[in-house]
């Protein structure tokens, strides 16, 4: 998805992550496509001590306790499940950009943290070459891969680049991507449609803010750009984004050129209209830097903020009633950056706590 207020972060590299996981119950439980449909209560029953965040809702974060060694607190990193494993890619220390591009796997049927072996992809000479540091990139499942799409690198690139994590074989590679490849930018958001990636906006190496739209064919590696009708949102960076039913992309916040933006649109890929959705009742804060998954037709967002203020709320988008609501209220300490993801049902915040 993932911005003044990152920019205001003061990291303490020596602070763990910490994992909270938001769990449903009642009526309101989280679905997602391809998952049981009922919440694995063995998988709860086996997880390690949690810690509850709030009360009074049928809706909670829980802080699980994970074993083995906690990556290094950083902030612009990027996460994705990839079957029951999540991944985490990169970011930035409170040194500066990382230049170990380390990869985490969090491997959810025990609850532990562990580092992969290999930072090293082969090149078409079969040289053996480091993948650059990176950091407000974006991280997206595809199979038993991760794709890794974007970002402000060291060293630097023209043109965006694709890589390839394979988790089984630890592996990194790059795709020899063809067609009309967009700039290098970071700060964008990346979702995927079946087989194709559908990229929108970011900041460009000028920090100049995009708001252009582009998709990826994994099948033939081409970039193509995307046109479209209606009025598209404004250029911006560090927004969110979520695919409803294959074919409604949402677009909300994020931060333009003078202002953080509290503004919400859709695209139709059926049409390709862009469309600026009108709200009933509460309406959310200017935010950026702000996290999201969408579960069933409920899109959850928390954290971020802008030059004035830090959110730790989570807010839910209901996609079918186009209405904002509260789901859970501020937790005690705010929070400065989030990465969430959704598995078997339940929603993980990856998180660093501003102390």
């Amino acid at each position: 998805m993932h911005a003044a207020v990152k920019h205001q972060c003061t990291l303490d590299p020596t602070h763990p992550y910490s994992i909270s996981l938001l769990y449903q119950n009642g009526d309101g439980v989280a679905r997602t496509s391809g998952h049981s449909e009922e919440i694995d209560s063995q998988f709860l029953s086996a997880a390690p001590e949690m810690h509850t965040c709030t009360s009074g809702s049928s809706e909670n974060w829980m802080v699980l306790s994970i074993a083995g060694d906690k990556p290094t607190a950083r902030s612009y990193h990027a996460a994705a499940v990839v079957e029951n494993k999540m991944v985490v890619v990169g970011g930035e220390s409170g040194s500066g950009l990382l230049d170990d591009v380390q990869v985490r796997v969090l491997n959810f049927d025990r609850f532990s943290w562990t580092t992969a072996s290999s930072k090293l992809y082969l090149s078409p000479s079969s040289l053996p070459l480091k993948i650059p540091a990176c950091k407000g990139h974006c991280l997206v499942s595809w199979g038993k891969k991760a794709l890794l799409i974007g970002g402000k690198t060291d060293p630097a690139s023209d043109k965006i680049s694709v890589w390839v994590f394979d988790t089984e074989t630890e592996c990194w590679s790059l795709m020899e991507a063809k067609g009309d490849i967009p700039v290098a930018r970071n700060g964008h958001t990346v979702v995927m449609a079946n087989s194709v990636l559908i990229l929108f906006g970011g900041e460009d190496a000028k920090r100049r803010k995009l708001n252009d739209l582009h998709m990826f064919d994994l099948k033939s590696l081409t970039w193509l750009p995307l046109h479209y009708t209606g009025a598209a949102p404004c250029p911006r960076f560090n927004h969110a984004a979520a695919l409803h039913d294959g074919k409604i992309l949402f677009i909300f916040g994020g931060a333009s050129k003078s202002r953080t933006l509290n503004d919400l649109y859709s695209l139709d890929f059926e049409t390709m209209a862009w469309s600026r959705i009108k709200i009933r009742g509460f309406h959310p804060s200017p935010r950026a830097g702000c996290s999201g998954v969408l579960c069933g037709t409920k899109w959850y967002i928390t954290g971020g903020g802008s030059k004035k203020k830090r959110h730790g709320e989570t807010l839910v988008y209901d996609v079918v009633k186009s209405e904002w609501s509260v789901a859970i209220v501020s937790p005690p300490s705010s929070i400065t950056t989030n990465k969430e993801l959704r598995y078997n049902g339940l929603v993980y915040l990856v998180k660093r706590k501003k102390i």
